[in-house]
């Protein structure tokens, strides 16, 4: 367990190097564990609402199977890795995304274009961990262990790129228009502290798959903020208070490519 290395570390380390230690190797990813869930959750009670009132209204589910396949993959890169914090910070966010995919798939119209975007996406990601797993498991059996944990952090990484897209779409939009609304301080913010965290996390355990993605995560996140600052919106909308207009996902600008549409909320966080 992570919390018996320490008593170790006490053990044969000086003071400096304990702290340091815990930081990196304790601190940061509690850290970025509560946040990211936070995150994960904190959809949950308008989704519900939604669901009671039996309409999707302006939520938009499409970032959702992006959010289940990038959970799982980390789930299963944790095992590789045996990293409890890894595994506890996306299993929640995985029960998340199959519960708001299937709500939200539920919710939306038959043959609309949400709904067919919501098959496509959730069976293609699907087949792609399906086709993850053929290789790890069958094909790549007789390879080194790390050759499979580098194949798995390789489709962890391929997938955070995907949702990616969305936050760039997002910064390319704020600087041509100078006007940083669809921007929102508090999700940013905590996007950039959850990266950081994780990267820190990364960095401790000399894991170049898990920091990089994250590194780029709080980039990501340091940007925005810097953006809002330099563009701020009439009357501070940024902070809150307001349903606030966002950039759609990557689902949802490949489903619908003539333009962006208007959706509740910010970027869900992704370890």
């Amino acid at each position: 367990a992570p919390f018996a290395r320490v008593a170790r570390v006490y053990r044969s380390r000086g003071a400096m190097a304990d702290a340091k230690y815990v930081f990196m190797r304790i601190v940061a990813p509690l850290l970025g564990f509560l946040i990211a869930n936070v995150m994960f959750f904190s959809g949950v009670p308008g989704f519900l609402e939604r669901k009671r009132r039996g309409e999707l209204g302006n939520f938009n589910p499409l970032p959702y199977p992006v959010i289940l396949a990038n959970c799982a993959s980390w789930i299963a890169y944790s095992l590789y890795i045996d990293d409890y914090f890894l595994f506890f910070a996306n299993a929640p966010g995985m029960l998340v995304g199959v519960y708001f995919t299937m709500v939200g798939y539920g919710l939306s119209p038959y043959g609309g274009k949400t709904r067919d975007a919501i098959e496509r996406w959730t069976v293609g990601l699907v087949g792609a961990l399906l086709a993850l797993t053929l290789y790890v498991g069958l094909v790549a059996r007789k390879e080194s262990d790390e050759h499979k944990q580098t194949t798995i952090g390789l489709f962890c990484n391929a997938v955070l790129l995907v949702y990616y897209a969305s936050p760039l779409t997002t910064v390319k939009e704020v600087l041509e228009k100078r006007d940083a609304s669809s921007l929102y301080f508090p999700i940013s913010c905590a996007n950039f502290v959850n990266g950081a965290s994780w990267a820190t996390y990364g960095l401790a355990l000399n894991d170049w798959l898990l920091f990089a993605p994250n590194a780029m995560g709080a980039a990501l996140g340091a940007l925005q903020m810097a953006l809002i600052r330099a563009y701020p919106s009439e009357g501070g909308e940024n902070g809150g208070g307001r349903e606030m207009r966002q950039t759609p996902s990557t689902a949802d600008l490949l489903s619908n490519p003539t333009g962006p549409g208007l959706v509740s909320g910010g970027d869900a966080a992704l370890v």
